[in-house]
């Protein structure tokens, strides 16, 4: 029973350090080369021109036309992933009181569990894989929609060349999505890990009472 004592304590302490990752992660996704992104969409968010523009072989006389008109898919997927790490950043944060519940009602340190215990242990795993399923679907479609993105350089060079805008580099590296399925895999394994602590404590405490059953037995005896 020592060990597995040990063992939730010690889950509910990694459980706490990952959720601190996820947190951090969310709060950092528009970092690296995403935050190329967004120097892209905002270079271009408030500026606006009057002029001449060929479109699909087209030549048109445009006026006053705001440029981040020409960056919609971009600027759409901008907007979904803060709609989406909002979203991942509110479930974090209530994540953590989550945790504290756990340490509140002594699930990481009780010998017997009890009621509390229990729907505290199905509350935690319950919301520790709902939190990473959303992560994991949010990751996979938002870096699905990254990398079909086109930044046509040449469709706004008339922007540049007029308004003096600097662009940067866009890069279609992958990684920050790759990092953020790896968080939510981790919490993912948190969830199946308190699972397995439940049945540990469970075979445990059945264990427990057949012996002390069998004491009182042979004392009466």
């Amino acid at each position: 029973m020592k060990t597995q004592i040990k063992f939730q304590k010690t889950l509910a302490l990694i459980t706490l350090i990952v959720a601190a990752v996820a947190f951090a992660f969310s709060l950092c996704f528009f970092s690296g080369n995403l935050s190329d992104v967004m120097s892209y969409r905002l270079s271009l968010y408030n500026e606006t021109y009057s002029g001449r523009i060929e479109i699909d072989g087209i030549t048109q006389v445009i006026r006053d036309v705001p440029t981040a008109d020409y960056l919609s898919p971009a600027n759409d997927w901008v907007l979904l992933a803060q709609s989406l790490l909002g979203t991942i950043v509110t479930l974090g944060i209530i994540f953590f009181v989550v945790i504290a519940f756990v340490y509140i009602t002594c699930t990481h340190s009780r010998r017997n569990y009890y009621v509390s215990n229990y729907v505290m242990t199905g509350i935690i795993v319950l919301y520790a894989a709902a939190l990473a399923i959303f992560g994991l679907i949010s990751m996979v479609v938002l870096m699905g929609q990254f990398m079909s993105l086109t930044f046509t350089y040449d469709s706004v060079e008339f922007m540049v060349l007029n308004n003096n805008i600097q662009l940067p580099e866009v890069s279609y590296s992958p990684l920050m999505f790759i990092l953020g399925i790896a968080v939510y895999v981790l919490v993912l394994c948190v969830a199946l890990a308190w699972v397995y602590n439940l049945l540990w404590k469970k075979k445990l405490m059945s264990g427990e009472k057949q012996l002390l059953g069998g004491a009182v037995s042979q004392e009466v005896a």
